[in-house]
């Protein structure tokens, strides 16, 4: 299983593209996990709802207090549960057959 990991920092208005282009994956053996650098933005309330809704797939959530994309990204390999670790950026758009070129 891949662990998609997703840094972010007021991402709010962006994240949703990336957050759909992991979700369109062919290969559908994966978490999300989203690791929010101390966003001021409305980030934590967008997660709250997507958590809330019916997934198909794991999300993990993680709010940190601010301390840059390297720390975030350490947090993301701690909560990681995956066998393969991925990190996409908050603004990246994956090809649908990106995980499944990987394994």
């Amino acid at each position: 299983m891949f662990s998609v990991v997703i840094p972010l920092y007021n991402k709010e208005d962006c994240v949703l593209k990336t957050l759909n282009s992991v979700l369109g994956q062919s290969y559908g053996d994966f978490e999300v996990v989203i690791v929010d650098d101390g966003s001021t933005d409305n980030t934590e309330d967008l997660f709250s709802e997507i958590i809330s809704e019916d997934n198909s797939f794991p999300i993990i959530y993680k709010r940190v207090e601010n301390g840059g994309k390297h720390r975030a990204v350490n947090k993301g390999v701690e909560l990681a549960t995956g066998e393969l670790f991925f990190i996409v950026d908050s603004d990246d758009i994956l090809p649908d057959d990106a995980l499944e070129t990987i394994v």
